[in-house]
């Protein structure tokens, strides 16, 4: 769909995106908080916005008479968002893990098997790396401040949409569970924040409101 530049401006004149966000962004909202902090961090540098053409200074929200606002890159990546909280992913299909077959020591050594490609992906030089099998138990039962989160961190930036979908079908963690290590590993990469954001369900909705919600993620897990 379009841009939808009003709702841009609007946004802009709004108050800030609050973080964690209380709500999924719009491209609308990420729009107006990144021509925001660019003209914090014009102002804070000294540089003169009316030279860049950004905020009210440019056309995206300054309109048509306005200089050219020019944006580098796609909307998705353009700002490092915190994740909306965990309780967004704590409904009962997010807490169901895919089981590939009944075969329980099939299922275990498909899981290992893509934590050690994980590992040997993003961890490859990283002083004293987990196992795969201490990196599916920090997943599974991760403390508060998990230990090895250097390592956590540098997976999870890192780590390539496709690769996160692979915890799902061949880790055979729960999207919860996963929602959960990426919120404590600190990675904010856009590109993982919105594909774990296509899983949240606002927690404020009543029973029934997130069954669409529900059925796309019983479709994904199935």
């Amino acid at each position: 769909m379009p841009i939808d530049y009003t709702a841009v401006r609007k946004a802009f004149y709004g108050p800030p995106l609050a973080s964690p966000p209380d709500h999924l962004p719009t491209r609308e909202e990420v729009l107006a908080e990144h021509q925001r902090i660019c003209l914090q961090v014009s102002t804070d540098l000294g540089v003169d916005p009316t030279t860049r053409a950004i905020g009210e200074h440019g056309s995206m929200i300054g309109g048509p008479g306005k200089p050219l606002t020019v944006i580098g890159r796609p909307v998705e990546r353009l700002l490092r968002l915190e994740p909306v909280p965990l309780e967004w992913f704590d409904y009962q299909q997010a807490r169901r893990a895919l089981h590939g077959c009944d075969d329980a020591k099939a299922t275990f050594r498909e899981r290992v098997e893509l934590l050690e490609e994980v590992i040997h992906c993003h961890l490859a030089g990283f002083p004293n790396p987990p196992t795969a099998t201490e990196l599916a138990a920090w997943i599974e039962h991760p403390a508060p401040v998990p230990p090895g989160t250097g390592a956590l961190y540098n997976i999870f930036e890192n780590i390539p949409p496709g690769q996160c979908a692979q915890l799902l079908s061949r880790g055979h963690f729960s999207v919860c569970e996963v929602a959960r290590i990426i919120i404590l590993s600190e990675a904010r990469s856009p590109d993982l924040i919105t594909w774990l954001h296509q899983f949240a369900v606002d927690p404020r909705q009543k029973p029934g409101q997130g069954l669409d919600d529900a059925r796309r993620l019983e479709t994904e897990l199935d």
